[in-house]
């Protein structure tokens, strides 16, 4: 299954409106599939509670998953759609974060990051897909780490 995973750059995108970041969101539900996916910890990143933004989070979390999926224990909210939705994050996940993040090669003065890190592994554990990100580097470093996942870096 390819999927698609918005890190921090892609959110902070999306609600300042940026026009290639909307093209791209809607070109990805118009498509039917799995839902794009945002890590939580990508969402606490980008999140600033705001009247001039709250119009744009509320359109944009409607269309998306935050993984790891609340729904299994919050029953007001939707169920996951997909077993690596419904799966979560376990230890040995965690653990291989760290190992991709000890084994990345980071671009000169970039600092480790386990959201970026943490967004690869979803992208991964579906199967195979792209991160929409601002440092396409740092994605890049950290998919190198797992060299038998299809996972891509996609600019924005």
């Amino acid at each position: 299954m390819n999927v698609v995973v918005y890190d921090t750059g892609m959110l902070m995108a999306l609600v300042s409106q940026d026009r290639r970041a909307h093209i791209l969101h809607k070109g990805f539900i118009e498509a039917g599939g799995h839902q794009p996916i945002v890590p939580g910890p990508a969402l606490s990143q980008a999140w600033r509670t705001s009247p001039k933004t709250a119009y744009a989070w509320k359109r944009l979390l409607a269309d998306v998953v935050v993984y790891p999926a609340a729904g299994a224990r919050y029953p007001a909210g939707p169920a996951p759609r997909c077993l690596p939705c419904a799966g979560g994050v376990a230890i040995k996940d965690w653990k291989t974060i760290g190992d991709m993040i000890g084994a990345a090669a980071l671009p000169p003065k970039k600092r480790p990051d386990p959201v970026d890190a943490l967004a690869v592994l979803i992208a991964a554990v579906h199967g195979g897909g792209s991160v929409l990100t601002s440092d396409t580097d740092d994605i890049e470093a950290y998919a190198a780490t797992l060299p038998e996942a299809d996972v891509s870096a996609v600019a924005v």
